[in-house]
């Protein structure tokens, strides 16, 4: 298994070059994506299959070591643990359905697939880098391709969304890049390895530094889940980009937030000193503002993509919440909550695209009776909904209930004040469901058609997934509460 994690990492760029550079029609370049993007899925089967599960803190698999520049204490250096496992293994699995999702693509096919296989590849990077110098130089290459898949395939403002975005997260992963310059020189161990630094960083004198950097982190992290009030770029963002860009984004992008939180920011909270309960506090009322505002604002909307990018916010805030109450079972649970969301925002996405597509238009009081006419995007729509607001035998249950139970623990009011969301999650969900699916079928939508085979394939595997691990969640969850449970200070 020498060099697999660089083998899973580089084929999908190997794979981008030869679609851009050598696939001229659409066959040659879905085809060619689909390849790349498969391979580099069944390597990840394999390494998750060979994957120990009950390893010390720090202690990395699958590593691949070489030096770069040394005198700075730079190399490339990749490993997985359980906090990134899981993760890989969910950017491993949507990417090759994203392609098959978009199989029917016309415009600029070599460019579309090259940029999705860059998407996945920058993402592989972020997950797998131990070196804080790879692991940016992987955050930005994510920017780029999303930034050209919304401002050449995106909808009448793709322009102002894509600029908006790129602006968001760009500032934001200056900031961040401060904070990991900060810890750089702060520690003077003369090296960017994440586990090196991770150790010394309670070594560093002055706790308003230690602060700082926490802070400089903490903001990068932020914008890129999205968390309120740093979370306007991603409504816009959703609405304007093409289907598979709101699929990848929503999917594995904002996951790279969360995981910044749990690879980054936890093993770090035991050298906050004094100031560690007000980051709790500031991270507690961040995660029950984001799920409440972001909620409400979703129960307010009339298109349905922005509805469900709404709903992203939320969910992410109780990826948030999980982390804020820094117990095992909350910690778990946001864990969880990461992989689950990225399975089931992808079939509502995928859902709203194929009424997009079809009926040309997703203002939801437009839409009405499209069971009749769409029974199978209807039954899929409708598990993607209940598994979002949570619904027993369902992954996003799960999650919810170990990320709000471990919360209650420790957080107990700002656990209480988040179970409104869920409510509220609840009404806009059925109230969408409601209006879009049942009822008297609208004429005005004229003849649409129901899923095609390229459509209905990767939703319907994305579904049985979504109740596999609603069911047995344990193949997953068993390395995110070996993970939680050795993060430094967390309480088990």
């Amino acid at each position: 298994m020498d060099y697999v994690l660089s083998l899973i990492l580089f084929i999908p760029l190997i794979g981008a070059a030869l679609t851009l550079l050598f696939a001229k029609s659409r066959e040659s370049a879905r085809m060619v994506a689909f390849v790349s993007s498969a391979i580099s899925f069944v390597l990840t089967i394999m390494i998750y299959l060979q994957f120990k599960s009950g390893l010390a803190f720090l202690e990395f698999q699958f590593i691949d070591k070489i030096p770069w520049m040394d005198y700075m204490g730079i190399s490339y250096y990749l490993g997985v643990d359980g906090v990134s496992m899981p993760l890989i293994l969910l950017n491993a699995i949507l990417c090759p359905l994203t392609i098959i999702y978009v199989w029917g693509e016309n415009k600029q096919p070599n460019q579309f697939f090259a940029l999705i296989l860059v998407l996945q590849a920058g993402v592989f990077g972020v997950f797998m880098a131990l070196d804080f110098f790879l692991f940016y130089i992987f955050w930005e290459l994510t920017l780029i391709p999303l930034y050209f898949l919304i401002s050449i395939w995106g909808g009448p403002n793709k322009d102002y969304a894509a600029i908006k975005f790129f602006i968001y997260t760009h500032v934001a992963s200056l900031v961040m890049v401060l904070g990991i310059f900060a810890l750089y020189f702060s520690t003077g161990v003369n090296t960017f390895e994440i586990p090196v630094l991770l150790q010394a960083f309670s070594d560093i004198a002055s706790p308003e530094m230690r602060v700082g950097i926490f802070l400089a982190l903490f903001f990068g992290f932020l914008v890129k889940m999205p968390t309120v009030p740093f979370h306007t770029w991603l409504p816009d963002a959703h609405v304007e980009a093409p289907t598979a860009g709101s699929v990848l984004l929503a999917g594995v992008l904002l996951k790279m937030g969360g995981y910044g939180l749990f690879r980054v920011l936890l093993p770090m909270m035991d050298g906050l000193g004094p100031y560690r309960s007000d980051i709790i506090t500031l991270m507690a009322v961040l995660a029950v503002v984001s799920i409440l505002y972001a909620t409400f604002l979703a129960l307010a909307q009339k298109d349905l993509k922005k509805m469900v990018a709404y709903s992203s916010v939320a969910h992410m805030g109780y990826v948030m919440l999980g982390a804020a109450a820094f117990n095992y079972m909350s910690v778990s649970g946001a864990m969880f909550q990461q992989f689950s969301h990225g399975l089931i925002t992808a079939v509502l996405f995928m859902s709203v695209g194929v009424i997009q597509h079809s009926v040309h238009t997703r203002i939801i009081p437009d839409l009405g009776g499209l069971a009749d006419r769409m029974p199978k995007l209807a039954f899929l729509m409708m598990c993607g909904f209940m598994a979002s607001l949570g619904l027993p035998a369902m992954s996003g249950f799960i999650a919810e209930f170990m990320v709000l139970t471990g919360s209650y623990l420790t957080l107990p009011i700002y656990a209480l004040i988040a179970m409104l969301g869920i409510v509220a999650t609840a009404g806009y969900h059925l109230w969408a469901l409601q209006r879009a699916m049942f009822g008297s079928y609208n004429e005005k939508l004229g003849e649409p058609h129901d899923l095609a085979n390229f459509e209905l394939i990767p939703m319907a595997i994305l579904v049985l997934l979504i109740i596999l691990f609603g069911v047995y969640p344990g193949s997953v969850m068993e390395m995110f509460e070996y993970a939680s449970k050795i993060i430094p200070g967390v309480m088990i």
